[in-house]
């Protein structure tokens, strides 16, 4: 049985799968409707932890599962309706960064949950959540390779977090990030997003 969720592979440096961003697909189609992201979240996180048939340990082969919350998913407390082994809580790019998102942020990590920020640009109103970041993701397609290396070279040594290059679609990229130091890779160069199937078997 087709489901909603697809997954895209997230390869360490020696090209090994470590975990798993769980994307949302509607219908027949592999590409991703166009749909509010709260409700994309809903659907993914519903698929993978309510139905009886089915598991995160099945979708992701027991690896972590990066999954995308938006805004008022995060400051609402959703996410602690899930398990917090399974999960790392991946901050979309259009969440707004006030007091309300850190705060809901730094109680996840109390409660033990890794926080991902997705698509990450440097900003006054973001760098002062890179000390709550286990996951700083770079989109490759959004930043120019310089600029990219001028964050590397800022902020990797003044905090904790590991380095996510994705959207690595050309051998190129791949092999830059490698020497700027990435930890993680992510993207077509890689391998592309594949529908899961489930069995009906309980």
């Amino acid at each position: 049985m087709r489901s909603n969720i697809a997954r895209q592979a997230i390869y360490n440096s020696e090209q090994t799968v470590v975990a798993y961003e769980l994307l949302f697909r509607e219908g027949c189609h592999d590409a991703f409707p166009c749909v509010e992201s709260e409700i994309a979240t809903a659907s993914v996180l519903n698929d993978l932890f309510s139905e009886a048939n089915k598991s995160a340990k099945q979708v992701s082969d027991g690896l972590p599962c990066f999954v995308n919350f938006c805004y008022e998913s995060l400051t609402q407390g959703k996410t602690f309706n899930y398990p917090v082994e399974d999960l790392v809580v991946e901050v979309l790019e259009d969440c707004i960064a006030d007091a309300s998102l850190y705060t809901a942020l730094e109680h996840l990590k109390t409660r033990g949950y890794q926080i991902a920020f997705d698509d990450f640009i440097p900003s006054s109103d973001w760098l002062p959540f890179l000390r709550l970041a286990d996951y700083v993701k770079i989109d490759f397609r959004a930043q120019t390779l310089n600029q990219i290396s001028q964050f590397v070279c800022k902020y990797r040594k003044r905090f904790d977090f590991k380095l996510l290059a994705e959207k690595i679609e050309t051998d190129d990229e791949y092999h830059a990030a490698l020497e700027m130091g990435f930890d993680l890779f992510q993207g077509y160069q890689l391998s592309k997003p594949e529908r899961i199937f489930f069995s009906n078997v309980a």
